[in-house]
């Protein structure tokens, strides 16, 4: 009798999280390939552009970023949900990364088209760019979208509200900096407000969007704007898509430090089969620095990606790319270390690593979802 209780006992509660747990999707991806890279430059070699080493490397990264998530739903009645999504990143070819959730980390409410959100999430400035996004947001290891838009990737402490109607929609967001003041010292903070839109006519999306942020979080206090618009048509097989970009830093410590990070999109997808997508991006980047005291800076980038996936089935896709990256600047990392723009992590972070004029990259690879 004792140990009938007891079953009961053990089954009863084991099965309370599995009632719990219904409701909980766990996904994530792995994308894993081999890469080689020319005309690497080595950081302690002056300047960059002379050198020309190449690298062979088991990638990760490079189509899709690895990722593992947790997300759910609960139905409050009336058509109202309650959500959440914990979403981390991890390193498919060492798996050196210690996983935790910075990627996104909301919870909210949302009723039809309509949504209320908290934590760490996407900005409007990068939902807008994915919409246009040459490689829609693939490939992302080797174009530069995501990096050069440095204010509207993700933001902390983030408040949205998104609103749809009809065939269209509107998007804002805030991000509190959660300090008193800005006194020296100063504690770090970012205020921030976005807002976005988008319109889809038949086979043609537009979209646009603009936010302001208020930083501490730089080398010096800085107010960052950012402002992105484009549209994708849609043409049988074909789709087009075209944008373009700007985020301007400007040093709010009396210095008058200014970068711009201007960037066109231009891009083209074919669904050749059901199976078979190819993808031709092209990504065009003026930065210019200018800070009183020092001569101005200037360095573009031009990145030119060719891509073919080929889907096993509707969770495994092997890809084959190409890319090529051109520079021209007047700047290599000893020069800008000694000028006061070296404070602006929106120009170090649309640089091209330490690639040097001319760099290809061709990889393959294979990228699982589950």
């Amino acid at each position: 009798m004792q140990k009938k209780l007891l079953t009961m006992a053990v089954a009863g509660a084991l099965a309370v999280p599995a009632v719990a747990f219904a409701q909980v999707t766990v996904y994530g991806t792995i994308d894993t390939g081999i890469r080689n890279i020319s005309k690497l430059a080595t950081p302690t070699k002056a300047p960059a552009g002379t050198q020309t080493d190449s690298v062979l490397d088991v990638a990760n990264n490079t189509r899709t970023t690895n990722r593992l998530g947790f997300k759910g739903s609960e139905d409050l009645g009336g058509g109202l949900m309650a959500n959440f999504t914990m979403e981390g990143q991890h390193d498919s070819d060492t798996g050196a990364r210690t996983l935790n959730f910075a990627r996104k980390t909301i919870v909210g409410l949302s009723k039809g088209g309509n949504s209320v959100d908290l934590g760490r999430d996407y900005t409007v400035n990068f939902k807008s760019q994915g919409i246009y996004d040459p490689m829609s947001y693939t490939y992302t290891g080797i174009t530069p979208s995501a990096g050069t838009n440095v204010a509207g990737t993700r933001s902390n402490n983030l408040v949205t509200a998104g609103f749809r109607f009809g065939t269209g929609g509107v998007r804002v967001d805030y991000a509190a900096g959660e300090v008193l003041d800005t006194t020296t010292p100063s504690p770090q903070k970012e205020d921030r407000i976005g807002f976005m839109a988008d319109f889809a006519f038949g086979p043609a999306t537009v979209t646009g969007a603009y936010s302001t942020v208020e930083s501490t979080v730089q080398t010096v206090p800085t107010d960052v704007n950012t402002m992105n618009f484009g549209g994708a048509y849609t043409m049988g097989a074909l789709t087009f898509r075209a944008g373009w970009s700007q985020t301007e830093y400007k040093a709010t410590d009396g210095s008058g430090d200014k970068v711009k990070t201007p960037m066109l999109l231009l891009g083209v997808q074919y669904a050749i089969s059901p199976t078979l997508n190819g993808r031709f991006g092209y990504y065009d980047v003026n930065a210019k620095a200018s800070s009183p005291g020092f001569a101005d800076l200037e360095f573009k980038t031009k990145t030119f990606i060719v891509a073919m996936d080929y889907a096993l089935s509707k969770r495994t896709i092997l890809y084959v790319e190409f890319d090529r990256i051109t520079l021209n600047d007047n700047v290599n990392s000893e020069v800008l270390a000694g000028t006061a723009t070296a404070t602006f992590a929106g120009f170090n972070g649309i640089g091209s690593g330490n690639r040097t004029d001319g760099s290809t990259g061709i990889g393959v690879g294979i990228m699982h979802a589950f």
